[in-house]
């Protein structure tokens, strides 16, 4: 996506029974698509609630796009928090790698240390 701004694009398009005329930043095919969309759920609603008018339809529609919603922001929000738990996990074992190498380096040093205090020559 770029940072430059579109400019307002007009695009018909046909919502349930109804002709739109909307004006929008967004790109004329993806309104085009999202209304493919909504059709093709109404089309569905229609099917499945025989004889309900446009307005039931349309609520129903509308109820059924808020759960979809909501389970997704649900999702979103759960795979935000095992996410933040892996991060935490993954900087608790950064923390132990971290102590382990200081310790192993402390011992290299204090073995160099004793090995250099051995072979020291003595002085006459």
């Amino acid at each position: 996506m770029s940072n430059v701004t579109q400019s307002k694009q007009t695009v018909a398009v046909e919502v349930a029974g109804q002709r739109l005329r909307l004006s929008a930043h967004a790109d004329p095919q993806h309104i085009e698509r999202l209304a493919g969309m909504v059709n093709e759920r109404v089309e569905a609603i229609q099917r499945a609630a025989k004889g309900a008018g446009m307005p039931t339809i349309l609520a129903l529609l509308a109820l059924d796009l808020a759960d979809e919603l909501h389970a997704t922001r649900r999702r979103a929000e759960e795979a935000q928090g095992r996410s933040k738990e892996e991060i935490e996990r993954t900087r608790a074992h950064a923390r132990q790698v971290e102590q382990s190498a200081r310790e192993a380096i402390a011992e290299v040093l204090a073995e160099i240390d004793r090995a250099l205090v051995v072979e020291e020559p003595e002085s006459t």
